[in-house]
């Protein structure tokens, strides 16, 4: 599921796949990341960890970093506390099941690439839809086996031609590392 906070951070941090912690990151970037998750969680403020474990700012209670999606939706939020924050992680993209195949474009689709689970196998595919009675052309009322190969050849044509426009949309995940005193 897309997120809004997600966005806002990947805009912030560019499409790193490293992920967003203080040791990667520009003052003006920190800064702005900063904002967003006080905004999102109702922080007080944020302190950065460079460890996943650790002590508070104060060095008496001890603290460990835990993981949680980002979502717009079933946020818990955080008013009057400190978050200790140690890294941002950014997913790769992420396709929903039932829309991996679904035609994109001229009834087809050009599937991201998935993988065995026992195998760990790539694998990729092209699914191109039509239907028997297109097209119905008047000037030639017999249509042939032939006529039916070539218009399949033009459509795989196409998709090969212009892959990303025939590629289902996903979206980047984001995970948050962080503790809250």
């Amino acid at each position: 599921m897309k997120s809004n906070l997600t966005e806002k951070l990947l805009s912030i941090c560019g499409n790193s796949m490293e992920g967003f912690s203080i040791n990667n990151s520009t003052e003006k970037q920190r800064v702005q990341v900063e904002e967003e998750l006080i905004k999102h969680f109702e922080f007080d403020k944020i302190v950065w960890m460079n460890l996943p474990t650790g002590l508070t700012e104060d060095g008496k209670t001890p603290i460990v970093a835990k993981s949680l999606k980002i979502s717009d939706l079933d946020n818990p939020t955080y008013k009057h506390k400190v978050g200790y924050v140690y890294t941002i992680s950014f997913t790769p993209k992420i396709y929903e099941p039932g829309e991996m195949y679904k035609p994109v474009k001229d009834g087809c689709v050009f599937a991201p690439t998935t993988y065995n689970p026992e195998t760990f196998e790539p694998k990729q595919s092209i699914t191109i839809s039509w239907s028997p009675d297109f097209p119905q052309d008047i000037d030639t009322p017999t249509r042939t086996l032939e006529d039916d190969k070539q218009m399949i050849r033009d459509m795989l044509e196409k998709v090969l031609n212009t892959p990303e426009e025939y590629k289902p949309l996903g979206h980047v995940g984001c995970l948050v590392r962080f503790a809250t005193i």
